[in-house]
Formats: C-alpha cells, structure tokens, sequence
C-alpha cells in the first residue's frame, strides 16, 4: 500500500499541488467548454465515455436555459488508483452557476434574462486518468467521467 500510495503521489505531484491543478487549470476549461456546450474542446480533454456524458447533459440542459460559472470551489481527491492506463483519480468540486432563460419581448426579439435568485450550487464528480503518452504534465490529464449533482435549487 505505501508503494502504491508513493506511486500514485510521485506520478500527480503532491495532492494539494494536483488539487490547485484541477482547480485553476483542468476544472474550468471543462466546465466552460460544457456551459458554452463546446464539443470541440471538451473532445480534446475527455475520454470517448465522458464526452458522451457531457453531450447527453448539454441535451438535457437546452430547456434550463444558460448557466455562467461564477465560482469553483476547492477540488477535493476522494480516490486514487493505479491501473493499466495509468493512474485515476476521481474527486468532487463544488461550484455555483448563474442560470439565465431568454424570453421573448414585445418586438418579437428574445433577450436572455438573468435572475438573481438562479444561482444554484453544483457538485460535480470527476474522474481523471493520466495519459501516459503525452509528456507535458497540464495537458496530459483527461477526464473519464463525470457526474452532475444539483444540490442547492436557489442558492442566494
């Protein structure tokens, strides 16, 4: 178990240095990129089933209307495991997002209304795996799969 704990720190840096990674580097590019539903550059940092993850929630989210990211909190590692591919790490972050709708004026023009009282605070839960074959150390992480936690409807 030391080995492998050892390992696992030697290949991510040291947890509060990968953890300041995740927050400030890999967690808002994907993020932005899902909210701006992105395809193109989420398709650049996850495996083949998280991007299919993130397409089915930009499905799900085009009736809730937009959402802008207002603040990412700390990235806390709940798990880490060496496998085939390289090492896993799968942790929570919890975010709050401004959530806008259009609405349609007396001209016929849709003007995007923000509401105050639609800020929601969103836990997500990410894993993320090494890629063995890319040697700059930011860009070689991608992740494998996400998943979307509402947990506070209006969080103001």
């Amino acid at each position: 178990k030391q080995w492998y704990q050892r390992r696992v720190a030697i290949t991510a840096g040291s947890l509060p240095k990968f953890g300041s990674r995740l927050r400030f580097d890999i967690v808002p590019n994907v993020l932005e990129a899902y909210l701006r539903a992105d395809l193109e550059v989420l398709e650049n940092w996850c495996h083949e089933r998280a991007y299919g993850q993130f397409k089915q929630l930009i499905e799900t989210r085009k009736d809730l209307g937009a959402a802008r990211l207002i603040d990412i909190g700390d990235c806390d590692v709940v798990a880490g495991k060496m496998l085939e591919q390289g090492p896993v790490f799968m942790f929570n972050v919890q975010t709050q997002q401004l959530f806008t709708h259009a609405k349609k004026v007396s001209n016929g023009d849709t003007v995007e209304v923000v509401d105050e009282d639609q800020i929601k605070m969103i836990v997500y839960t990410f894993a993320v795996c090494r890629d063995q074959s890319l040697l700059d150390p930011t860009a070689a992480w991608l992740v494998l799969e996400v998943m979307e936690h509402v947990t506070a409807e209006n969080y103001m």
